[in-house]
């Protein structure tokens, strides 16, 4: 899948941030991806966040499929607009989930 100038500015913004705090960031990006796999799988001790990165309109039958991984990932679709929770997220809080 190619990704837009949007998505490819609102995967990097993420990634930095995630980085400067200290997390280890796999992307998904191009051949490697498949539909379904979060956009971002990032690390940090023993906390795994898998992020499903979201440009666009927010609509509920186009959230991602988070009930196949295991309860101890954190699992979070994030976008631009979520700006404050995802520095919260990657400071020490909670994902807080996929919302609609």
């Amino acid at each position: 899948m190619k990704l837009g100038l949007a998505q490819l500015e609102w995967n990097d913004r993420v990634t930095t941030q995630a980085r400067k705090l200290g997390w280890q960031a796999y992307t998904q990006i191009g051949t490697n991806s498949r539909p379904g796999d979060p956009s971002l799988i990032l690390t940090r001790g023993p906390r795994v966040l898998l992020v499903y990165l979201r440009t666009g309109r927010r609509l509920a039958d186009r959230q991602p499929p988070v009930e196949r991984f295991p309860g101890a990932m954190e699992t979070a679709c994030w976008y631009p607009e979520d700006w404050p929770r995802v520095l919260g997220a990657l400071a020490g809080g909670l994902a807080s989930g996929v919302d609609v």
